[in-house]
């Protein structure tokens, strides 16, 4: 079973406080539950975050997991002070989700355009991350959404509008940026930066290399690459339009197969005018250059 938040909470509120029967009093539970979110996250993962002698003192496996831990605490108070909020607000005829990874001047010509099409339209964009749209569109009043995918949805309609291929990009002054070709064995020579979303339903990275920096945005691993950090394997969609960052690195060929990545369109059956649907496909098709697109191959078509 998948970690549960209240664990998380309690794991995190032991490691601050230093006491069972502290951090009780602060989440204001009984100690007995706080002992049981602990031993029930220690059983799932199959090893101990705290010793307790006479203290309970974080092992070296918790102290590697307490950041990440805060991380997701932050990410479900944001996600809950947004539910709430939104109940508190009449509902938008249109609640839209846009990848925060997409190139911001292109969206916001579309999104003008839009605007003049259907001057009518109530409309409220949020920002998300692929690996949120799933509870916005679970547990808030979202109803479309424009993101980059690698799984279907089985909750919500979807189109698929482009692909984006996936390539390998290094700084221009990394030692790999000078080779012809790389095999798998010079890629494990040096550190691998990875886009490692939090939550437990998207898929995981690919992982050449032990040595690796993972970070939860693809703009944060285009940045560390930049910089000679690392390389990192990254949708080509990212070094469209940004010049600040794609103008330092290059992209070299795999030594391995790289899924490109799916640009979709998300739809609650029902609560989207079928025109609105129409105009976001037909308007992104246009505009697949400009986000560094390929076309879908036709049926039998070669990969």
């Amino acid at each position: 079973m998948p970690l549960k938040v209240d664990e998380i909470r309690s794991f995190v509120a032991v490691a601050q406080s230093g006491s069972f029967s502290e951090a009780a009093r602060q989440l204001r539970r009984a100690q007995s539950v706080i002992s049981i979110h602990i031993a029930g996250m220690e059983a799932e993962l199959g090893y101990r975050l705290f010793d307790r002698t006479p203290k309970p003192v974080l092992t070296a496996r918790g102290r590697e997991l307490l950041m990440s831990a805060r991380r997701v605490l932050v990410e479900a108070d944001r996600l809950d002070l947004k539910a709430r909020s939104l109940l508190q607000s009449e509902t938008p005829a249109l609640y839209m989700g846009i990848d925060l990874e997409l190139e911001a001047p292109v969206i916001l010509d579309l999104l003008r355009l839009f605007a003049k099409d259907y001057p009518s339209v109530k409309l409220q964009i949020e920002n998300i991350s692929s690996s949120e749209a799933q509870w916005f569109f679970k547990k808030s009043a979202m109803n479309i959404a424009l993101l980059f995918s690698s799984e279907a949805s089985l909750e919500s309609e979807e189109r698929v509008l482009g692909l984006s291929p996936v390539c390998i990009a290094v700084a221009k002054t990394h030692p790999l940026a000078t080779k012809s070709s790389v095999t798998v064995d010079d890629l494990r020579q040096y550190r691998q930066i990875i886009i490692n979303a939090s939550d437990s339903e998207s898929p995981r990275p690919k992982i050449i290399n032990d040595d690796h920096w993972e970070v939860d945005s693809g703009l944060w691993a285009l940045g560390l690459a930049a910089r000679g950090v690392g390389w990192t394997i990254l949708p080509r969609f990212l070094l469209t339009g940004r010049s600040s960052l794609g103008s330092s690195v290059v992209t070299i060929k795999a030594p391995f197969s790289l899924v490109p990545e799916r640009l979709v369109l998300r739809v609650k059956s029902g609560e989207v005018d079928p025109g609105i649907v129409q105009w976001w496909t037909k308007t992104i098709t246009r505009n697949k250059h400009r986000l560094g697109l390929d076309p879908i191959p036709v049926s039998g078509e070669a990969q």
